[in-house]
C-alpha cells in the first residue's frame, strides 16, 4: 500500500510540473510578441517624424487663403460705399436744382405781377362778371331777333349782364314753361273747345329766384289760356336759371292741340 501510495503522489508532482512548465513557456511567448509589437510601433512612430516639411508647407498654403478673400471683400465694401456716396452727390445736386428752378419760378411770378401792376392790366381773375360776358360769343341770330320783337327798344337800354343772360336762357324759360305744360296737361275747357293760341308773360326775376310783378302783356285772345299761363309761371318759375341782377323776363307761352 505504501508503494502504491507513493507512486501516486510522484505521478501527481510529476504532472504538475509539467503543467507549470508548459505554461511558462506560453507567457515567455507572449512577452515577447508584444515586444515586438511595441519595437514595431516605435519605429513607425520615426518614419512618420521623418517627413514633416510638406506638412508645413499645406498649412502655410491654406493660411495664405482667406487672407486674399479678405482683400477682395475689403476692395468690394470700398467700391459700393463710393458708389453710395455718388449716389447721394447726385440726389442732393438734383434737389438744389429744383429748389433754384422754384426760387426762379417765384421770381418771375413776381416780376408779372409788378408788371401787370405798372401797366394796369387786367387779370383773368380780376375780370368783372360784365367783362367776361361781353366777351364776342357766335351769336345766335334767331333769339336775337326773338328778343328784339319781345323787347323792342327797351332791350338795348339793359346791361351787357342782363343782355347775355336774355339771350342764354330764352330758350330755358320756354322749355321749362312748356315741359309744367305738358305735366299739368291741356286745359280742359280748351281741349272740349278744340281751340288754341299763344300769349306772352311778363315778370320781374330777382337774384335770389322770386318773381313779381307777373302779367299777361299780349293776350291770347282766350281768358282760359291767360288764367292758366299765371298759373304756370307760379309753378315753373322755381326751375328756371337764376339771374346775376334784377332782369325783366319775356318769353311766349304756346297752346297747341296734337
Amino acid at each position: 500500500m505504501k508503494l502504491i501510495i507513493l507512486s501516486l503522489i510522484i505521478s501527481l508532482s510529476l504532472h504538475f510540473l509539467i503543467i507549470k512548465s508548459y505554461t511558462i513557456t506560453e507567457d515567455k511567448k507572449k512577452k515577447e510578441e508584444i515586444s515586438k509589437v511595441k519595437k514595431s510601433d516605435i519605429t513607425y512612430v520615426k518614419l512618420k517624424a521623418t517627413k514633416p516639411e510638406p506638412i508645413k508647407e499645406i498649412v502655410k498654403e491654406e493660411i495664405s487663403i482667406p487672407k486674399v478673400v479678405k482683400s477682395q471683400e475689403k476692395q468690394k465694401t470700398v467700391e459700393v460705399k463710393k458708389t453710395v456716396e455718388i449716389k447721394k452727390v447726385a440726389k442732393e445736386s438734383k434737389a438744389k436744382k429744383q429748389i433754384v428752378n422754384i426760387k426762379k419760378a417765384k421770381e418771375f411770378q413776381k416780376e408779372v405781377l409788378k408788371e401787370q401792376i405798372v401797366k394796369k392790366e387786367k387779370s383773368i381773375q380780376n375780370k368783372t362778371l360784365e367783362d367776361f360776358l361781353s366777351q364776342k360769343e357766335p351769336v345766335n341770330q334767331r333769339v336775337l331777333n326773338e328778343l328784339e320783337r319781345l323787347y323792342g327798344r327797351e332791350f338795348q337800354t339793359y346791361t351787357k349782364v342782363q343782355k347775355a343772360f336774355l339771350e342764354k336762357n330764352l330758350d330755358n324759360f320756354q322749355i321749362i314753361t312748356q315741359r309744367v305744360l305738358s305735366r299739368l296737361g291741356y286745359p280742359k275747357l280748351a281741349a272740349k273747345l278744340r281751340i288754341y293760341g299763344s300769349n306772352i308773360v311778363e315778370f320781374m326775376f330777382n337774384p335770389d329766384g322770386s318773381i313779381s310783378d307777373l302779367k299777361i302783356t299780349s293776350s291770347s285772345g282766350y281768358n282760359i289760356f291767360d288764367a292758366y299761363t299765371l298759373e304756370l309761371i307760379e309753378i315753373a318759375y322755381k326751375d328756371y336759371p337764376k339771374p346775376k341782377t334784377q332782369t325783366k323776363i319775356k318769353f311766349n307761352v304756346n297752346y297747341t292741340l296734337y
